[in-house]
């Protein structure tokens, strides 16, 4: 999974806690759709029904599907933990940025700029 990863739900287009049925609904929709037979030659139609199929195997299994789940709250529960943390970093004051530097080195680099120009460009 990415950054923000698609999990199994958001690949069939259906809510967490949807329904076998509902499920199973949006597997045979998409399975028509992208079924490789409708496009033939079309790699990316493969890769994405074997993505489908893969979805629909884990979350049509009761038990598969109760460990994906704890996978993601897990996997959720970590990526709040990081952002915590890295907040905690950015809000705390011995971490700021001193603004001073950054103003000091636009004004080395306008006065580098003007004194380049000048002995460049005026005539004497």
């Amino acid at each position: 999974m990415s950054v923000q990863a698609a999990t199994y739900y958001d690949l069939l287009g259906v809510h967490r806690r949807a329904q076998p049925a509902n499920l199973r609904t949006a597997y045979r929709r998409l399975a028509q759709r992208y079924h490789p037979d409708k496009m033939p030659g079309n790699a990316k139609a493969e890769q994405v029904m074997a993505a489908l199929n893969q979805a629909y195997a884990v979350l049509s299994d009761p038990e598969q599907r109760a460990e994906y789940d704890s996978q993601i709250q897990d996997l959720e529960i970590s990526r709040r933990r990081a952002h915590e943390s890295f907040a905690e970093i950015v809000e705390d004051q011995g971490a700021a940025w001193p603004w001073y530097l950054l103003f000091a080195t636009i004004t080395f680099c306008a006065a580098v700029v003007g004194i380049t120009v000048y002995f460049n460009y005026v005539p004497h």
